[in-house]
């Protein structure tokens, strides 16, 4: 192989490699950029959560104590009074999850209605829109709530369009997901180059993208001295033709 043979062949390798580097090199320099723009706070819809107000529970010897909620829940690690949507409720945790007994009977609290959800969700929002629809998800539910069911979805409509997940057996707003936080979430994807779970940071789209971009700077480098060489060469010629 000639060395100009090989230069070409070089040079065409780093050409191609150039291009290949320099779309992922884009995609990460816009998907970067605008993560910057906005602060993580307003991604997550911070802003739209309202303040949780001190509630008074109003205890009377109608309530169990937690001794008569252990008994019941012998494998109650903590036990919790609070109030969900009005009903006062023992949380217990346990190995197995979170148990949650109603106050007075201790019996199992039921998972929340339609209804109790929206009000909790409700009272939780502090933008300008109205609740549009709601959806249960007893399983599986939307990747961007990144957690397990049963959880209630709360959709609100414009001018502060957000989907509030409320914990369908704790009450709880779990998480605030809007449309700002959808395409955050996707350049996110295009950042990592996970464009499905946004979550691998070992698959083989970066690995490969980072093989390519070690190929391209060995073919650069090869160049660099291909052109030292030949640089040297005429030199040596022009002396020795003086």
């Amino acid at each position: 192989m000639t060395s100009a043979y090989f230069n070409r062949i070089v040079r065409k390798l780093h050409l191609w490699l150039g291009i290949a580097i320099g779309v992922q090199l884009g995609l990460w320099l816009v998907s970067g950029l605008f993560m910057t723009l906005f602060p993580i706070e307003t991604v997550r819809g911070t802003h739209l959560r309202a303040d949780i107000k001190p509630v008074t529970l109003q205890v009377d010897e109608s309530v169990m104590t937690p001794a008569a909620i252990m008994a019941r829940v012998p494998d109650a690690q903590t036990v919790s009074l609070q109030s969900i949507d009005g009903q006062l409720v023992y949380i217990n945790t346990t190995e197995n999850g979170t148990d949650i007994r109603n106050a007075v009977t201790g019996e199992p609290f039921p998972q929340l209605t339609d209804s109790q959800a929206r009000r909790i969700a409700n009272a939780r929002y502090a933008g300008s829109g109205q609740i549009g629809s709601t959806t249960l998800f007893e399983a599986d539910p939307p990747r961007e709530y990144g957690r397990a069911g049963p959880v209630w979805q709360v959709n609100f409509d414009k001018p502060d369009k957000a989907s509030f997940y409320v914990d369908a057996k704790t009450g709880e707003v779990k998480a605030v997901r809007t449309g700002l936080w959808r395409t955050f979430d996707f350049m996110w994807g295009l950042h990592i180059m996970d464009w499905k779970s946004r979550e691998n940071f070992n698959s083989w789209w970066i690995k490969s993208t980072a093989a390519i971009a070690v190929i391209f700077f060995i073919s650069g480098l090869c160049l660099v001295i291909l052109r030292l060489r030949s640089g040297l060469k005429r030199r040596r010629n022009t002396k020795e033709a003086g």
